[in-house]
């Protein structure tokens, strides 16, 4: 049971981390929701500023 799932998040992996940097990228463009809470952007997120 270990060895299957382990092999499926194998496959699946790639598609999550690409998710994880889309997402981002999008945040990165977008302000927060509410505007007394702007949580602090990391440093790496600015080269993907447009």
């Amino acid at each position: 049971m270990k060895s299957k799932i382990k092999k499926v998040l194998m496959q699946i992996g790639p598609l999550f981390v690409f998710l994880a940097l889309e997402m981002g990228i999008f945040t990165s463009n977008a302000a927060a929701c509410f505007g007394f809470y702007q949580p602090k952007e990391p440093e790496g997120m600015a080269k993907y500023k447009k």
